[in-house]
Parts: structure tokens; C-alpha cells; sequence
């Protein structure tokens, strides 16, 4: 028992170290994108959310979904040497399909971009084509790292990568502000920081690649095509998982301003409206560091327990890491619709289209059950219901979202994204032979319910109070101590109440760092 608690106490010092990493990088992402939509606009915002779905799909390859498969696949190796040689397999194959999409993305741009609507990104498709050549070493390693459960170089080389990101990203539409450079071209050259900052991120784990894993050995682990098979089917679905909601906004970027303009729109006012509408991917990515992280860290463990067979050890990790994450992101979900108002003055100074945001950010919660629960069943090979479900929401998110655009403006973009995930949870739920039996669910669930209520209603209320008494006249300086005073009192409230009502166990609460240092004082 104690040797299980260290494990789970292992398991949530990675994830947390993880959770940190992604923090900082999604801090990192929402800060510059308030000094980039100053220096460009809303036309050239638009245009880089336009292409960004692509550079998240790329990120997801090589920070999360492939990854996570790495780390599984190499942590079931029963020796260093096997899974040495495993990791050089990878990277060749890899290597090869990287190649293969950054020369499709090249050729087929132009009929990318049109079918976007706008054929003046082709600059910027082929600019950020560039990434998928380092993307199989970046993958490899920090799948390979995650497997002997060694977070530090993922971490570090997040938010290095990131680091660099937003720093050239900033430097071009600078360049381009006092240039009067037109927005596609600052476009490209933000789209070009990515292959930089992806260098930088690479250096960094050579360095931990000479200390810890050093020269490979040539050594014929698995057969090829077998390793390709599981990589397509396998890897593959746990990139639609880990993509999910980027995938989403790849089918926005096909389909909202279509819709927007059948809705009477002018194609500026679109363009205007799409990028108001983009802000909401910021902060849902925020809030879905725990869920990603949580997902990254317990894989393997997973993979191992049910492999060996230790069935308990598997429902304990699984029902604790599930009701953990749900725990955390109600929280995070409720607090941004809570301060909505609050957060989009601060960090993009207009409230406008904030109840559209707010009802977008309900895809947190849903993302975030969809992805612990997704890596559950890749634990138990059951990675096809997964690919199956995801695919039949973008599907459904595909044919619904212009529609919804047309009839009912923007909001009909977040409406379909939560419609289309809720879709994929119940056939996940419904086709999958694994049933997670967690503890007092109905409770739990009521529980929550009104913890978050409780939260919601005393945040509205503070918020009132708080801004009559701020003596200040700009808004966003109000913004900003508004959320200052909120934040810390709404989640020391929610973990208040939380414990007296008895939400989570004694055990659930020592598996949470940071939180369980509060309970205990």
C-alpha cells in the first residue's frame, strides 16, 4: 500500500512539474497576444488564428500525442538496451513521416488557403510547414524522458520553445508596426518563430540526451511495419485526443467566417468577429494545462499496472487521477465564467462578445473528461472507440458550425464546439467496454455542482462590490485588481468548502501538491 502511495505520490510530482511547464507556456501564449493584436489588429489577428490551428497540430505531435504514445510503448521495454533501440526506431520512422507533411503542407498551401477563404495565407502555411522537420526528434526524446518518468527535459524544453516563440513573434509585428508591413507579411514571419524556437527546444534536450540516453543501439526491436501500424492507429489516436479542441478550431477556420458572412456580415466585420471569437482558445488551453499534464504523467504507469495485471493498482490510479482532474478544472471552468467580463477587459480591453467566451469555456470541463478518460482506454487497447468518437465530433462540429454561424452569429461557433464534444464523450462512454466505477459518482457529482454554484454566485457579487469601490477610471487597471482580489478568494473558497463537504477523499487530497499543503495547515 505505502509503495502504491509513493507511486501516485510519484505520478502527481510529474504531472504537477508538467502542469507547471504548460502553465508558463499558456501564460506565455495569452500575454503576447495582447501586445500582437495591438501591433497588428484584429485583421491580422484573424489572420494568424487562421493558420494557427495547423502550428497546434504540429505542437500536439510533438509535446503531447505522440509523446504519450512514446512513453507507453517504451516504457512496456523490459530492459534500458530494448528501450534504447526501440527510441532509434522511432526516430527513423518518425523522421520519415515528418518529411512526408512538411512537403504536402508546401505543396498543397495555395489549396489550403483557398479553401480558408482567403488565398493570401499561403505565405504563412508554408512558412510554419517548416516545424514537422523537427517535430520526430522533439516527439522521440520527450516521449523516451516521460517513459522512465524523467519530466524535467519536456519542462524545460516547453517552455524554452516557448520562450522563443513569443520573443521573435513580438520582435516581427514590432518590425512590422513601424514598418507598415501588411499584415500577411508579419503573419509569415511570426509563423517563421516557430521552426526557431523549435531549435532552441531541441538543443535542450540533446543536452539531456548526451547525459542520459547516449549512443543508440542498432538493434531490430520490432518489426517496421508493425511500429508504423501503431504509430497510424495508436499514436494517431492519441493525437486526435491531445489535438482535439485545435482540431476544432482548424474546422472554425474553414467554416465561422463563411458562416458569418451568409449571417449579413461585411467580410472585414467577419474577419473582426472571428478574431474576437479566437480569444476563447487562449483561455481554454489555460484551463486544460491539469487535463493534458494529468494524461502525459499517468500513461505509463497505467500501461504497466494493467499489462501486470494489477487491476487494483489500475482502478485506484484511474478513478483518483479522474476525479482529481474534474475536481480542478469545475474550478477553473466555474472561475472563468465568473470573472469572463473581468479577464477579456484585462487582457484584450473590451468586454465585448464575453458571454460568448463564457459559454465556450464549457468545453474545459467537457475536454478534460474526454482526455483522462481517452488515456484510460489507450491503457487498455481500447484506442479505437477513441479515434472512432473523436472523429465523428469534428464531423458533426464540421456540419453544424456554419449552419449555427449563419442563423445565430458568433455564439453559434461556441455552441457547436460544445455540442460536438459532448457528442464524442456519450459514444465514448457508450461503445467502450471499460466502465470506470468511481466512487460515490452521484455525490461526487452534486457535490461539485454546488461548490462551483456557491462560487459563481459569491464572484458576481465580490465583483460589483469590488469595482464601485476602485477609484481608478481605466478599465483594464480595474480589470486587473478586480482579478487580483477574486482569483485567490474564489479558489481558497472553493477548497474550503470543498473539504467541509467532503468532495474529495483524504487521499485524494495527499495526491494533489500544493493543495495539500493548505489542507493540512
Amino acid at each position: 500500500m505505502k509503495n502504491s502511495e509513493n507511486k501516485l505520490s510519484s505520478l502527481m510530482q510529474g504531472a504537477m512539474l508538467l502542469s507547471i511547464a504548460s502553465l508558463i507556456s499558456k501564460v506565455l501564449s495569452a500575454f503576447y497576444r495582447v501586445p500582437f493584436q495591438n501591433l497588428v489588429g484584429n485583421v491580422g489577428f484573424y489572420i494568424y488564428q487562421q493558420v494557427y490551428p495547423i502550428y497546434g497540430i504540429g505542437m500536439t505531435l510533438a509535446l503531447t500525442g505522440l509523446p504519450i504514445f512514446i512513453s507507453r510503448v517504451i516504457a512496456e521495454q523490459d530492459s534500458q538496451m530494448n528501450k534504447k533501440a526501440l527510441l532509434r526506431q522511432i526516430l527513423i520512422t518518425l523522421s520519415c513521416f515528418g518529411f512526408i507533411i512538411f512537403i504536402a503542407l508546401q505543396i498543397s498551401a495555395f489549396q489550403i488557403a483557398r479553401l480558408m477563404g482567403d488565398p493570401n495565407l499561403v505565405g504563412i502555411i508554408q512558412a510554419v510547414s517548416w516545424m514537422f522537420l523537427f517535430m520526430p526528434f522533439l516527439a522521440s526524446f520527450r516521449g523516451y524522458f516521460q517513459a522512465i518518468l524523467f519530466m524535467k527535459p519536456t519542462a524545460y524544453s516547453q517552455v524554452i520553445e516557448q520562450l522563443m516563440r513569443v520573443s521573435v513573434i513580438l520582435l516581427a509585428a514590432y518590425i512590422g508596426f513601424i514598418n507598415h508591413l501588411s499584415p500577411y507579411t508579419v503573419g509569415k514571419y511570426a509563423m517563421l518563430a516557430v521552426p526557431i524556437a523549435e531549435a532552441f527546444s531541441l538543443a535542450i534536450l540533446l543536452m539531456y540526451y548526451r547525459k542520459n540516453i547516449g549512443k543508440l543501439p542498432n538493434i531490430k526491436q520490432m518489426a517496421y511495419p508493425n511500429l508504423t501500424k501503431q504509430l497510424l492507429l495508436e499514436g494517431g489516436t492519441l493525437c486526435l485526443l491531445a489535438s482535439i479542441m485545435v482540431l476544432l478550431q482548424l474546422v472554425d477556420s474553414f467554416t465561422v467566417r463563411k458562416g458569418l458572412v451568409l449571417s449579413g456580415l461585411s467580410v472585414i466585420d467577419s474577419q473582426v468577429s472571428k478574431g474576437i471569437y479566437d480569444r476563447g482558445q487562449t483561455l481554454v488551453q489555460l484551463g486544460l494545462v491539469f487535463a493534458t499534464s494529468f494524461s502525459t504523467a499517468i500513461l505509463p504507469s497505467l500501461s504497466q499496472a494493467y499489462k501486470k495485471k494489477a487491476y487494483d493498482s489500475f482502478n485506484g490510479i484511474a478513478n483518483e487521477m479522474m476525479r482529481v482532474s474534474i475536481f480542478l478544472t469545475v474550478a477553473i471552468t466555474a472561475g472563468m465564467i465568473s470573472l469572463m467580463p473581468m479577464i477579456n477587459q484585462l487582457l484584450f480591453n473590451s468586454q465585448t462578445e464575453s458571454h460568448t467566451l463564457s459559454v465556450y469555456c464549457f468545453s474545459i470541463l467537457i475536454t478534460t473528461i474526454i482526455t483522462i478518460y481517452s488515456s484510460i482506454l489507450q491503457s487498455v487497447d481500447q484506442f479505437k472507440i477513441a479515434a472512432f468518437s473523436i472523429m465523428a465530433g469534428l464531423l458533426l462540429k464540421l456540419i453544424i458550425t456554419e449552419f449555427l454561424t449563419s442563423k445565430i452569429g458568433i455564439m453559434g461557433a461556441s455552441i457547436s464546439t460544445i455540442i460536438s464534444l459532448f457528442f464524442v464523450l456519450i459514444l465514448e462512454l457508450y461503445f467502450s467496454k471499460f466502465k470506470l466505477k468511481m466512487n460515490n459518482k452521484l455525490s461526487f457529482t452534486i457535490k461539485l455542482m454546488l461548490n462551483a454554484m456557491i462560487m459563481v454566485i459569491m464572484e458576481f457579487w465580490l465583483s460589483n462590490i469590488v469595482i464601485k469601490h476602485i477609484p481608478f477610471n481605466n478599465f483594464r487597471l480595474k480589470a486587473l485588481i478586480v482579478l487580483l482580489i477574486l482569483i485567490p478568494i474564489g479558489a481558497l473558497s472553493f477548497i474550503f468548502v470543498a473539504q467541509k463537504i467532503n468532495i474529495l477523499s483524504d487521499e485524494e487530497w495527499k495526491s494533489v501538491p500544493i493543495i495539500n499543503k493548505f489542507i493540512n495547515r
